[in-house]
């Protein structure tokens, strides 16, 4: 979303918040982690990887254990759907920072009109006992 300075109303803020959180409900299976491609030996002794050849590609799924790398196998039939949860798990995570984002604007932007709003009757409230005087 950035961190640009527009000039927007409470509602156009309120706005951009509900359609982001419409396109939350629009989600669809994410999951936590990162898809790794990667090689490795099959376990088979007869087999060339065995003995120095080229090795099997495989996909993994590894993600951060209180502290720990965790990895789990991903087969090759599942890949490109589990690395499709990863990039919605992603999708997630910038919708969730952006609506934090509109939020905290949206308390700024209504601290400053109740402010302004102040001003504005206390300059009335001045026009006011000016004139009755």
């Amino acid at each position: 979303m950035g961190k640009e300075l527009k000039l927007v109303s409470e509602a156009t803020l309120r706005s951009h918040i509900q359609a982001r959180i419409r396109e939350l409900g629009e989600m669809g299976l994410f999951i936590s982690g990162s898809f790794v491609h990667t090689e490795r030996k099959c376990g088979s002794k007869t087999c060339a990887c065995a003995s120095g050849g080229p090795k099997h590609p495989c996909c993994l799924l590894t993600s951060k254990v209180a502290g720990k790398t965790k990895s789990v196998y991903v087969p090759v039939d599942m890949a490109e759907e589990v690395e499709a949860w990863v990039a919605e798990h992603k999708r997630l995570k910038r919708l969730l920072k952006d609506i934090d984002e509109l939020g905290e604007r949206l308390i700024r932007i209504h601290v400053a009109a109740r402010e302004r709003r102040k001003t504005n009757q206390a300059r009335v409230k001045q026009v006011k006992d000016h004139l009755d005087s």
